[in-house]
């Protein structure tokens, strides 16, 4: 009969060229596996309806001078004391005798471990930024909102145990920390998650329709720089000797958004560069969509360096970007205020409806599709329309920042100099 262990016989054990077993006279059924590699292990021999079954227990806590050995790897399970060892082997016996397989019970608790930690609401999250993020216009602002909610104790929840009253606690912690507006964008994008894992399996988002803490309608801007304004923003973008003077007046005379003008690669233009031709995968409507570009808007692009393949770069190798910091800059020389760079695509709108261009075509040359059976119907892309209306644009600007009336006092004033000397 074997006799029973003790911690420094199983601290004392040495590694062979196999693996081999010592059993535990102490309590039946308990063994001690060695493993070359130097792991020891606890497992539990026993039968189940006439098979013979092996349960392991966990590895064995090392313990010399009354104090345990350090954990080499972090990831094993928590090392088990001798003691510990004999108690689960007993239960585990017991629940053999009772008609459970306890190796079959630890497998199932194990399995059902990892479904819920697979369905909690970060790996859910994980795995649609994964899986839709090439689709997001915004990926990074998206995910930095997800990872807002996830990081919190939510995160490690599985998604179908996380209730409303919840979510709405830590979004009512993050409108206090913040602000509302924030709070509303992590509960829009945590409400396209749970939507789309809803569509993928039986699961039933909580949210419902839960209230946003803002109004869309109340927080839209109506910005419009006028003509002052205007003259003062474009002469000191082109007095700037960063991409991002020319940026901004190109942004202008193309009614584009921010990172649509930003991530202009020269390969995008056609018609020998008089036509820019967006595709669907960086504009918002994920259409291809077509800018006629003014003789203004080509002067701009031609004036730029070629250090890559994108026309606006500060670095020669990646689209313009840091546009706050570049805008922060901006300011302190134009001396317009309370302004954001996407105001100027509202400016251009309002300047074309200004110039005599149709609600239809300005329409169109901001991207934005007809509506009801024309959108359906009525494919045609109205280039030439769009291209009048935006040299129309060109036109209206360049009156603005340079003035019928300053021009001509300015001649005035030259004469006058002249007829006095």
């Amino acid at each position: 009969m074997a006799k029973p262990l003790t911690p420094i016989t199983v601290a004392n054990l040495r590694p062979g060229a196999k693996p081999y077993e010592i059993s535990d006279g102490g309590c039946t059924n308990l063994r001690v596996v060695v493993f070359p590699s130097r792991r020891k292990s606890y497992i539990v021999r026993y039968r189940f309806r006439g098979l013979q079954r092996k349960l392991t227990l966990g590895p064995c806590l090392i313990e010399r001078n009354g104090e345990a050995e350090p954990i080499e790897d972090p990831k094993t399970d928590t090392p088990l004391s001798l003691a510990a060892a004999r108690e689960l082997c007993t239960k585990a016996l017991r629940q053999a005798k009772a008609g459970q397989d306890p190796a079959a019970v630890k497998q199932k608790k194990r399995a059902e471990a990892l479904a819920a930690e697979a369905d909690t609401l970060q790996a859910i999250s994980g795995e649609f930024l994964r899986r839709r993020g090439p689709e997001l216009r915004s990926f990074s602002q998206r995910k930095a909102d997800l990872d807002l909610i996830c990081s919190t104790v939510l995160g490690r929840q599985p998604v179908d145990q996380i209730k409303r009253g919840q979510y709405t606690r830590e979004l009512d912690r993050i409108a206090d920390e913040r602000g509302p507006v924030r709070a509303d964008r992590v509960l829009s994008a945590l409400g396209t998650l749970l939507h789309w894992h809803a569509g993928r399996s039986d699961f039933v988002s909580p949210l419902g329709r839960s209230s946003r803490r803002t109004s869309i309608k109340e927080r839209a801007r109506k910005r419009v720089l006028n003509d002052n304004e205007l003259r003062q923003l474009w002469l000191a973008a082109e007095k700037d000797k960063t991409p991002f003077g020319p940026y901004l007046r190109f942004l202008l005379l193309t009614a584009t958004r921010r990172n649509e003008a930003a991530g202009l690669q020269r390969s995008e233009l056609t018609d020998e560069g008089k036509t820019w031709l967006i595709p669907g995968a960086r504009y918002k409507t994920k259409l291809d969509t077509l800018i006629p570009l003014s003789g203004a808007a080509q002067k701009i692009i031609a004036a730029q360096p070629q250090l890559c393949s994108f026309v606006f770069s500060a670095t020669g190798e990646y689209p313009l970007g840091d546009f706050a910091h570049r805008k922060t800059a901006f300011d302190r020389v134009c001396g317009v205020t309370d302004w954001h760079i996407h105001d100027l695509r509202r400016s251009a709108r309002t300047l074309l409806s200004r110039a005599g261009i149709s609600a239809d075509i300005a329409e169109m040359c901001l991207g934005h599709a007809l509506g009801g059976v024309r959108g359906t119907y009525d494919l045609y892309q109205y280039k030439d329309e769009k291209r009048h209306a935006f040299e129309a644009l060109a036109a209206l600007v360049e009156r603005i920042v340079h003035p019928p009336e300053a021009a001509v006092a300015d001649i005035t004033l030259e004469r006058g100099k002249r007829l006095r000397k």
